[in-house]
């Protein structure tokens, strides 16, 4: 398999920058993913790696090997697109089989690869079905097997679900999970999705408008984002937001002058205090120095979603056990602790407080 790494990566249009000098390395047998929103590059990336898109400035590297300027053939890579891309007159065992055929690989590699593809994706009962009598979940797997057999040196998967309903993105997952466990290869995935990204990787690449925003484990970057951006964008419901202004001491305050105890001293630079929805309790505290009434109260089945509106502080989402007796319009009281807390400066960067003497 193989080490990628890209070096002060750009790729411009017409002028218009859209990958801001990308630096990063995805180990040998590493599963990372790209994911950003709708526009943010990272297809634009992964197309630049699988050399299907020109590098306007920097460099591509496959194992120390420079590939900047090789076509994509040369660069043994197997690329997994959002469509599938089968030929419809051919069978699953012809689509798979394809490249190989065409590569004039031995007749018996031919089989006994397709074979291997076949047993590992559990489409040994359908090598002889034409496309369009697969579910779209199956007709994922064959392109899969198609990119398997070529023995790439990393497999590149480019939204590769999104054509899915639900369940079947869910089983899908779990096959590109046990497939990257069984070939120990490495892989690159790019997906919109958070829960594809936090469930398949071991590295997750956040991207926006060209720039990396954090790189780091899926529990990394969830339990510590770098700045704003990552944290609402991981995480469902969103981080919550508050404006706020440090003390002096070991709070902070928040709008409508209420002051927040977080036990350490708070940074001077302090602007914005985060806290994820499952972490904000329901009180019966009336010292809380949040209250508001419940505006919106949807039944999850093991959770209720509250969006609590708390005056200057705006709308709050909470996670809240369905065992609650919780109605639109009640008033309560909400409790964050302290260790549960995100801290931000002005410009959505993470600042820690220091721990008091």
């Amino acid at each position: 398999m193989a080490r990628i790494s890209l070096g002060n990566v750009c790729k411009s249009f017409k002028g218009l920058k859209v990958i801001k000098s990308v630096s990063l390395t995805v180990e040998d047998g590493e599963f990372c993913v790209f994911v950003g929103p709708s526009g943010c590059g990272k297809s634009t990336l992964l197309r630049m790696i699988a050399g299907l898109e020109d590098v306007t400035s920097g460099q591509i590297l496959i194992d120390d090997q420079d590939v900047t300027k090789l076509e994509p053939f040369d660069r043994q890579l197997s690329m997994v697109f959002q469509s599938y891309a089968l030929y419809p007159h051919l069978t699953v065992r012809q689509n798979i089989a394809f490249a190989l055929e065409t590569a004039k690989q031995p007749k018996e590699v031919i089989e006994c690869k397709v074979a291997e593809a076949a047993r590992t994706l559990k489409l040994e009962d359908y090598l002889d079905r034409r496309p369009s009598a697969l579910s779209g979940g199956q007709r994922q797997r064959v392109a899969i097997g198609r990119a398997i057999v070529r023995e790439p040196r990393a497999f590149l998967f480019d939204e590769p679900l999104s054509n899915l309903d639900a369940a079947l993105r869910g089983e899908t997952r779990v096959e590109i999970a046990s497939l990257h466990k069984s070939l120990a290869a490495t892989m690159i995935y790019v997906t919109h999705d958070q829960v594809e990204a936090m469930t398949l990787a071991d590295r997750i690449v956040v991207l926006n408008k060209g720039e990396i925003m954090q790189v780091g484990s899926p529990r990394e970057l969830y339990e510590h984002p770098g700045n704003v951006f990552v944290a609402q964008f991981l995480g469902s419901p969103r981080m919550n937001l508050i404006d706020a202004a440090s003390d002096g001491e070991a709070g902070v305050m928040l709008p409508g002058n209420q002051r927040l105890d977080i036990g350490q001293r708070s940074p001077e630079n302090i602007r914005t205090v985060g806290v994820r929805p499952e972490q904000i309790s329901i009180t019966d505290d009336g010292d809380a120095a949040i209250k508001g009434t419940i505006k919106l109260c949807e039944y999850h089945g093991s959770v209720l979603s509250l969006i609590v509106d708390a005056g200057p502080m705006g709308d709050i989402s909470v996670l809240a056990p369905s065992a609650g007796a919780l109605v639109e319009g009640a008033r309560v009281s909400l409790d964050l602790p302290a260790d549960a807390l995100h801290f931000f400066d002005e410009l959505g960067h993470r600042v820690t407080p220091s721990a008091q003497a």
